[in-house]
């Protein structure tokens, strides 16, 4: 059976700064041994681990490694256009696979650190803005996820994830929080 390429990428919650790739390629090409990974932001700069001299990583050992982990590689929410390839020995591109991510996972976690605060500081929430603000904050992170989903259209996930990065950095003012 050919090969048929394909990836999933994914945060952790309580990491923000890392990316999850997990390989689902079916079938089989021999030829292949290792993969890259491109993630271009939305300004067109591509994202790498500090070190690394080339626009991607590598994901070395195909099949053999299916998962890995690029660690603190992000510093804040972005909208990305993901390519992975598929290469053989001499470097050559057999495959690839493009996809059109949102990676949210710093706006996310602060999200849900405000919806401990509802249980946890019910003076807190009184302010008349908190909830405002908080229904600002996930309609910006929603209304991201949903411009990649249906449009594939990084540049208005990237302003409404910037919008909500605003929010979650200017923390004390929206809700009455300590930077």
């Amino acid at each position: 059976m050919a090969l048929s390429v394909d990836f999933s990428v994914q945060q952790i919650p309580g990491s923000p700064g890392d990316i999850v790739f997990n390989d689902l390629s079916t079938g089989v090409d021999a030829a292949v041994v290792t993969r890259r990974i491109f993630i271009q932001a939305v300004d067109g700069d591509y994202v790498v681990i500090d070190g690394t001299t080339t626009e991607y990583e590598v994901w070395a050992d195909f099949p053999a490694t299916t998962s890995i982990t690029l660690e603190d590689i992000l510093t804040e929410d972005i909208s990305a256009r993901v390519v992975v390839q598929w290469l053989n020995v001499g470097g050559t591109v057999l495959y690839d696979d493009t996809q059109y991510v949102g990676l949210t996972c710093f706006n996310e976690d602060f999200d849900y650190e405000l919806t401990q605060n509802v249980t946890g500081n019910q003076l807190l929430i009184n302010d008349n803005n908190f909830w405002k603000n908080k229904l600002l904050l996930q309609n910006y992170i929603d209304s991201g996820d949903k411009a990649i989903e249906r449009y594939s259209d990084i540049v208005s996930a990237q302003k409404c994830y910037s919008l909500a990065t605003e929010l979650r950095l200017s923390k004390q003012y929206y809700f009455n929080q300590n930077s």
